[in-house]
């Protein structure tokens, strides 16, 4: 059976080249080489040593690959239609198998803490205490757009008992929300964010992801670059000012010579990722620049225009927190990262180094 490691990224972390950590593991470079390059199995007490290094666990470093999946079989759809690719919970309904498709529509009452009492004014509301509210110190408030915010937070409620409250916002303004102290951490693409990293912050890699044009299922326009969106019939869902998915939008087109009243619905726009692409789905917009895995959820067609990376902010007062902590620590570890690949368009090769941005 394989061996897959993951040596480079975790010694890249550690600042350590390949021949510092072969000196100190009493083997050659072009050993680490090799076992980094997946040509080389590493037996047991070197593994071990490896992993005492590095300060990590050995299922950290190295890793079973994952057995080819069954072929499946059949499910009894629980209500309403689906599509080939659709996300679905299976459940045991006494002999039965059934199926229940995932929708942006599903009816769920929130849970919450309290309610609102007065109309928001300066910033400010007031409001009832519910029985039972909780205010602990598990929580943490997170600004960002990453619709795999929610794997993260599954595996930080599972591991740790935090709870990730997720607070929906393009780039530019999770940023500003961390600047005013208004959230814990904030998720943003400071490659094309025109915000900055506030003095003093600290910030971490989430992931890289390949960004797009997200189009109807077979892609019936044949849209392929960014002039195909001032061609006659093509409509397109906009995100809000300051996401980078407008950014990169902007971009394309002033790359392409489009302006962007050329393109129709240009003005138009959507929350976040999943909105946007479910307003493609339900035949809305013709396009919308969203991720690979936006694009995945909901059956539609992708077209890669550029990679860019997603990386979580804190400021370095609350670094020390444990719950802060705890988060990070969900972001070094392989499953974690084995799960956020399997999304689809996820490079987690960078995921919970700590990075550099631009102030």
């Amino acid at each position: 059976m394989k061996v897959t490691n993951c040596l480079r990224e975790i010694r890249t972390r550690s600042r350590l080249s390949a021949a510092q950590l072969a000196a100190r593991a009493g083997v050659s470079r072009q050993t680490i080489h090799a076992i980094e390059s997946g040509n080389h199995a590493p037996n047991t007490a070197l593994a071990l040593k490896l992993a005492e290094l590095l300060a990590v666990s050995v299922e950290d470093l190295f890793q079973l690959a994952a057995a080819e999946p069954a072929a499946g079989g059949r499910a009894e759809l629980a209500a309403g239609r689906t599509y080939v690719g659709a996300p679905l919970h299976l459940a045991r309904v006494g002999r039965r198998l059934v199926a229940v498709p995932w929708s942006p529509e599903a009816f769920a009452l929130p849970l919450f803490d309290a309610t609102a009492i007065s109309q928001s004014r300066a910033g400010w509301i007031d409001v009832h205490w519910r029985d039972g509210a909780r205010l602990g110190d598990n929580r943490l408030a997170l600004a960002g757009c990453d619709p795999a915010v929610s794997l993260l937070a599954a595996q930080v409620k599972n591991a740790d008992g935090i709870e990730l409250l997720a607070v929906p916002s393009a780039s530019e303004r999770a940023l500003r929300m961390l600047r005013d102290g208004l959230v814990h951490l904030a998720g943003a693409h400071l490659d094309r964010s025109r915000a900055r990293v506030p003095h003093g912050c600290r910030t971490f890699a989430f992931a890289e992801w390949e960004e797009g044009l997200v189009t109807a299922s077979g892609n019936p326009q044949g849209l392929r670059a960014a002039a195909d969106l001032a061609r006659g019939g093509v409509r397109i869902v906009n995100r809000e000012r300051g996401s980078g998915s407008r950014v990169l939008l902007d971009a394309v087109l002033e790359r392409a010579g489009v302006q962007p009243s050329a393109v129709a619905g240009y003005g138009d726009t959507a929350p976040g990722h999943l909105a946007a692409a479910w307003t493609v789905k339900q035949g809305k917009a013709d396009c919308c620049i969203a991720p690979q895995v936006a694009a995945d959820v909901f059956g539609l067609s992708f077209v890669p225009l550029a990679a860019e990376r997603y990386d979580l902010t804190v400021p370095g007062d609350l670094f020390e927190l444990p719950a802060v902590q705890a988060l990070l620590g969900v972001l070094n570890r392989a499953a974690f990262r084995r799960e956020l690949s399997a999304l689809g368009g996820y490079d987690t090769r960078g995921t919970g180094a700590e990075v550099t941005p631009l102030r």
